[in-house]
């Protein structure tokens, strides 16, 4: 079951603005169903995504275009981790 929350319980849980949030949005970030902001309605799973956002936008200066890269770049690391570790665990089936 997909649980989705509102723009504000968005903001509340993460503690940021509504013209921040959008500014995520904006970037591709995350993607909201909904046209307007206050029609937003965003999977519970974003909220990680949103915090790791606001953090790397906050700690290490970034904007919000190089945020998206950054996210971007880790969810290719992580998949390409999880590949490695199955192509390996065949691999170790062959060897003797």
């Amino acid at each position: 079951m997909l649980i989705q929350i509102t723009t504000q319980e968005v903001c509340q849980r993460v503690d940021l603005s509504t013209e921040t949030l959008v500014e995520i949005v904006e970037h591709g970030i995350v993607e909201p169903e909904g046209e307007q902001p206050e029609q937003w309605m965003f999977s519970v799973d974003y909220v990680c995504t949103i915090r790791r956002a606001t953090r790397l936008h906050r700690d290490l200066g970034i904007d919000w275009a190089g945020v998206a890269l950054v996210l971007d770049l880790l969810e290719e690391r992580d998949r390409l981790r999880r590949e490695n570790q199955m192509l390996q665990r065949r691999l170790q089936r062959f060897e003797i």
